[in-house]
Order: C-alpha cells, then sequence, then structure tokens
C-alpha cells in the first residue's frame, strides 16, 4: 500500500495489512482511541492529521522502522490490530510548528501511529503536546 502525506511518499507493506485483516476496515470516529494513561500529566486533543507537516526522517530511513524492542512489521501489525479491536494506543507527540512551516504543527514521536491512523482512514490522531528539541539550548 502506498499512500502519501503533503508529498511525502509512504509505503505500508501489503502483507501486513492483509496480516492485520484491514482491507475491511472502516473508523467509526475521527481518531482512534487514545489512552489517557500514556500521559497522565499532559492534556489530550484531537489535531488533524493534514495540520501536521510531513515527517522528515535521514536518507535511507523508512517512516516504518525498526528499534530496540520491536521490527518496523511487529510495531504496525500492533498499531493496525489496536484499530481494529479498539483498543486504547498511546497518543502522538506534537509542538507548534515554526512560523515558517507550512504547516501548523510538527511531530516529535510517534510516526507509526500518526501514518497508520492516515493509511486507516482516521482523519485526526489524539496527541499531546510534546519536546521541542530543537528549542533546547546546547
Amino acid at each position: 500500500m502506498k499512500f502519501s502525506h503533503h508529498g511525502l511518499q509512504i509505503e505500508l507493506h501489503d502483507d501486513w495489512w492483509a496480516e492485520t485483516g484491514m482491507a475491511d476496515f472502516r473508523p467509526t470516529s475521527d481518531a482512534y482511541r487514545a489512552d489517557p494513561d500514556a500521559f497522565p500529566d499532559r492534556q489530550i486533543h484531537d489535531v488533524r492529521i493534514e495540520d501536521a507537516a510531513p515527517v522528515c526522517r535521514g536518507p535511507g530511513v523508512s517512516i516504518f522502522n525498526d528499534n530496540d524492542q520491536a521490527t518496523a512489521r511487529e510495531r504496525v501489525v500492533a498499531i493496525l490490530r489496536g484499530f481494529r479491536s479498539g483498543a486504547a494506543i498511546p497518543p502522538v507527540e506534537i509542538v507548534n510548528a515554526a512560523p515558517s512551516y507550512a504547516h501548523q504543527y510538527k511531530l516529535t514521536h510517534g510516526a507509526h501511529r500518526f501514518y497508520c491512523s492516515l493509511a486507516a482512514g482516521f482523519t485526526h490522531v489524539p496527541a499531546v503536546r510534546g519536546l521541542d528539541w530543537n528549542s533546547l539550548d546546547r
């Protein structure tokens, strides 16, 4: 499956999509169900996917990638299964984008949840204010 977000081309493996039974999935809400316990001290609000700037990864780094805990496949499959079952999933983290950005928000954590949401047909994602690493004094 290929899709785009503000010109960023994203590919989600067809076999991951099929494995999770997403072919017949139709969202019944604007966003997936957020886990309020993931960030108990921060307010969760829904953000339009269109209002967030596309994620910029380094050359050769896919949007869906491995981390120390799980492979890209494991991460995506868990998210998509969570969408289907209505599981509570942590919100993404965003910051207000710089005035020079064409979009209101910049995603700082949660690219897998964000782009799985777009692929699944959600128009919004649950979000909390994140830490803007670029604004820190170093």
